[in-house]
């Protein structure tokens, strides 16, 4: 069968549009396949309360596997029990620097329910810490974040943070310092070994925190809050009296008395 030149042309058409259609329709699924939203797991099903930690070495961290019904028990595995090794009850302790993949299996009976895993990074422990800021003024409702420079910079250590009088200022686990009321605390940032740094706190009413900024010391506002405090109380005091009281009348007997604990008696 012989074909003319205007039906290889028609023919070669209809092949085209045919493959057009068939990538359009292929790009359309694919589009709708990456805009899709990923599949949420069961908020119910168990998880690890990590899926990544730095442990220093010779120390201890606990794994936890949450949302376990009573039948399901969990197991745990190390890839490498030289770096990591890990109890039956999920306490993964660093035994040599390196990198390990800690494997939770959860099973019902003999069924296994869920696989989960955590990466461990061991690292060695922090030798010295310094505090970049030693001193720092806050208003009251501010905050910010200390920074620490720890050394070896390998280590996988992190500073402990806390503050000597947590009503002027609190700070998070972090290191973020939150002013609370005015006055002076130190916030210290201390290591494994009991090193440690210290930085000195001092927080002000936005009022004496601009005069702050303006110039005035630090002392002389600080010292301004103690007195306006004094003389605060001094003024609730009561007056003596200048000259000797006047008793009340005395009551009628068909009126109620108070006894000595200040409650009325029947």
């Amino acid at each position: 069968m012989d074909f003319l030149p205007e039906d290889i042309i028609m023919i070669n058409a209809r092949f085209f549009r045919r493959v057009g259609l068939i990538l359009f329709f292929g790009l359309c699924i694919a589009m709708l396949s990456k805009v899709a939203p990923a599949h949420a797991g069961d908020p119910n099903e168990p998880k690890l309360n990590v899926s990544s930690v730095s442990i220093v070495l010779n120390e201890t961290y606990r794994l936890r596997v949450y949302n376990l019904t009573e039948d399901q028990s969990v197991t745990y595995r190390s890839s490498n029990p030289s770096i990591a090794a890990v109890t039956n009850t999920g306490r993964v302790t660093g035994i040599s620097c390196g990198n390990a993949v800690i494997t939770a299996t959860v099973r019902d009976g003999r069924s296994v329910v869920a696989t989960l895993r955590c990466e461990v990074l061991i690292g060695p422990a922090a030798v010295s810490i310094k505090l970049t800021k030693t001193s720092i003024v806050l208003q009251v409702g501010r905050s910010k974040l200390l920074r620490t420079v720890i050394y070896p910079l390998n280590t996988v250590e992190e500073a402990k943070f806390y503050s000597t009088v947590a009503e002027v200022a609190k700070v998070s686990s972090a290191g973020r310092v939150r002013a609370a009321s005015e006055g002076v605390t130190e916030v210290y940032a201390l290591l494994l070994n009991g090193t440690y740094d210290i930085c000195e706190v001092t927080v002000l009413s936005e009022e004496n925190y601009q005069k702050y900024r303006q110039g005035a010391s630090l002392e002389e506002l600080l010292n301004q809050g103690e007195e306006d405090e004094e003389n605060g109380e001094a003024d609730e005091t009561e007056p003596e009296p200048t000259a000797t009281p006047v008793p009340a009348e005395t009551e009628s007997k068909d009126a109620q008395t108070t006894g000595g604990s200040g409650l009325v008696s029947e």
